[in-house]
């Protein structure tokens, strides 16, 4: 489940795992923006899968209750045999609509989820989204 906002908006602070279908009920309805938004995550985590991605992590104003965010941070930890599908991998080296795509390994997957996505431009703590494969 999901937790609720912070009286900032925010997520608490921590790494909150969720399928892809209670991310869309929680951040992906509220306005026609929001949903354009899902549908661009719901289509990266479909190639993410294909082109070997272990872990998916959102940020960025799409996980706060901003009711049309500038766009999703994406966080995309990939596997040693990346990329399993040379396509999908293109694909997600294109970009996506309102996506922006971090295609990263462990060392620089730490530290964007540990460091540089955990606290907001004003030094905030605040939490994030583990999308669930």
């Amino acid at each position: 489940m999901i937790p609720s906002f912070d009286e900032s908006g925010f997520l608490p602070p921590g790494i909150h795992r969720a399928t892809l279908d209670d991310i869309a009920s929680r951040f992906g309805r509220q306005s026609e923006l929001r949903r354009v938004q899902m549908e661009s995550v719901r289509w990266m985590v479909e190639l993410a899968v294909r082109a070997g991605v272990e872990r998916i992590v959102l940020n960025g104003s799409f996980v706060t209750d901003i009711l049309e965010p500038n766009d999703v941070d994406c966080a995309l930890l990939l596997a040693d045999d990346y990329p399993r599908d040379a396509a999908a991998s293109d694909e997600l080296i294109k970009g996506l609509p309102f996506l922006e795509i971090l295609r990263v390994d462990e060392t620089e997957f730490n530290r964007l989820v540990h460091r540089f996505f955990a606290s907001s431009r004003l030094a905030v703590i605040k939490g994030m989204i583990e999308i669930s494969l």
